[in-house]
């Protein structure tokens, strides 16, 4: 038996030096599937700032921008190693909406459940709008009563742009979609100059750029909460948002109408949220990436959850404190996808499509 213990203890000495130098005098890349400067990007470069000493090895970090497609091009581009090797040398950093997913559109040509998951990060998201919004918004259940709106969006297939246009359908409003911007600051500067009436914005993004650019100059107001599916089964809020006084959508619904919301869409709606907002920020390695890499990784996230220095620094730029999900939480979302209520991707697969 001593002699079994002493092997055991032999090899682990041998083989833990060997784990530890997979990233010496290595440089790993972020990849980012969106421009500099916004929310995705802002938030990496933290991550990045704080991350390297929990990867053995301490490798090199860098942060790339890959913007287009609604962060559809940077997801293509490390699923199908463009430009890069499955080799633990790039990896990504992704704002991840389940919407192309789901409804299998072909514009993704990669099945996001074949990424090798490090983990995520989770966040809220919620809709604004100005206050000139005819006939005159004073409160958010007004918006009902608009004659027209024009939206902002990044991409047709994103799932920013698919749950604004679900709301509004839901709702009974008129709008009219103006997408294809590249990051936060831009649509909320055309909403400034009146090009914009509605947007909407994850929380870091509602608090870093919309609440100073928008709100507090007294051009706009919040106007709902995406809810996502509670431990109850029940729509539900952010704890945050709702301090603020930010009713969730359902919650304006039922003061609009004075009934519940019901039907496909809204299913559509509360599922792609509830996969949007836990996984925004999605952290993934491209398939056949070496189990070490992956491994180094998903410890690393998960002692970075920890760093205070990290939270300090996560929530003095975002004003939200960062909430990481281990690749256990994630694996079973990313399955779920797999088995789409039929009505529910037929209610996605047109809101596209229209």
């Amino acid at each position: 038996m001593r002699k079994i213990m002493l092997f055991l203890a032999c090899l682990a000495a041998f083989s833990a030096p060997a784990r530890a130098q997979f990233y010496k005098d290595k440089s790993l890349t972020f990849l980012v599937n969106y421009g500099a400067g916004g929310n995705a990007d802002i938030e990496a470069r933290v991550v990045t700032q704080f991350i390297r000493k929990y990867i053995a090895g301490a490798p090199n970090l860098i942060v790339q921008n890959a913007p287009g497609a609604g962060g559809v091009n940077a997801m293509n581009t490390l699923g199908l190693n463009i430009g890069s090797k499955p080799d633990g040398a790039t990896m990504g950093y992704f704002t991840f909406g389940p919407i192309t997913s789901i409804a299998e559109d072909p514009v993704l040509k990669v099945n996001v459940a074949d990424f090798a998951v490090v983990g995520a990060i989770k966040s809220a998201a919620l809709v604004y709008g100005r206050r000139d919004i005819a006939p005159g918004m004073t409160k958010p259940v007004e918006i009902v009563k608009a004659k027209n709106v024009f939206i902002g969006g990044y991409s047709r297939a994103s799932l920013h742009d698919t749950r604004l246009r679900l709301a509004f359908e839901i709702l009974g409003v008129p709008y009219q979609m103006v997408t294809g911007f590249q990051t936060t600051s831009a649509i909320n500067k055309a909403m400034i100059q009146n090009e914009l009436s509605v947007t909407s914005s994850t929380l870091p993004g509602w608090t870093t750029q919309a609440v100073p650019q928008v709100i507090e100059s007294g051009v706009g107001m919040a106007l709902f909460q995406f809810p996502v599916i509670g431990k109850d089964g029940a729509p539900a809020g952010n704890s945050s948002l709702i301090q603020q006084g930010v009713p969730t959508f359902d919650q304006l619904y039922k003061e609009a109408f004075g009934k519940p919301v019901s039907g496909a869409k809204w299913e559509a709606l509360l599922l792609s949220n509830t996969l949007g907002s836990n996984m925004q920020r999605l952290i993934v390695f491209p398939r056949g990436t070496p189990a070490e890499a992956v491994t180094s990784l998903r410890n690393a996230f998960q002692e970075l959850a920890k760093d205070a220095e990290f939270i300090a620094a996560f929530q003095r730029v975002t004003s939200e404190v960062p909430e990481i999900a281990s690749a256990e939480e994630i694996e079973p979302m990313l399955a779920r996808m797999r088995n789409v209520d039929p009505a529910i991707k037929k209610a996605v697969q047109e809101s596209i499509a229209e």
